[in-house]
């Protein structure tokens, strides 16, 4: 299986989660992988979060890997802090906490290893083109199939528990 790999170590500034958001979307952008403009604003806000999440949470430098595999963009930051960040309630102000990250991946999760902690999130490399039936009201496929129900559409097959585990190694 072909697979297309970004690694960046970056220190813990705001300016560096800038630059490597947009270092990350140019190179998949070379690799061909972003066929539209919703696909590569995904991704950046999703490397973007996870790179904020990890400045205000780190000790030490970041990590941020971005992987291509079987149609599927997996982002993972880690850092040697052990706060991971959590669900909360934002407010009308706040910046943060808006499940952003939960918003636009398939799934995502945070895990402490031996170093620190992971962030990772899984997002589709091509967009959904789901349209509804004129008077229908139920989304249908481009192929003319019934699109599945939330469960089935994002439940993790052993395909999907076996490519996760190939991209992410036990550490």
């Amino acid at each position: 299986m072909p697979r297309t790999v970004i690694r960046l170590t970056l220190r813990t500034t705001a300016a560096a989660v800038h630059h490597a958001r947009h270092r990350i979307v140019a190179e998949a952008r070379s690799w061909g992988a972003l066929c539209d403009e919703e696909v590569a604003f995904r991704l950046e806000a999703v490397v973007a979060e996870l790179l904020t999440d990890g400045l205000l949470h780190a000790s030490g430098p970041l990590t941020v890997e971005a992987a291509l595999a079987q149609g599927l963009f997996v982002v993972e930051v880690r850092h040697g802090g052990s706060a991971a960040p959590r669900p909360g309630q934002a407010r009308s102000g706040d910046v943060l906490g808006r499940g952003l990250v939960q918003a636009l991946s398939l799934f995502r999760d945070t895990e402490r290893t031996a170093a620190g902690t992971r962030c990772w999130a899984v997002l589709p490399a091509v967009t959904a083109a789901v349209a509804v039936s004129p008077g229908a009201g139920e989304p249908s496929r481009p192929d003319g199939g019934s699109a599945p129900p939330e469960a089935e559409r994002w439940s993790v097959t052993p395909a999907g528990r076996s490519l996760l585990s190939s991209l992410f190694p036990a550490t």
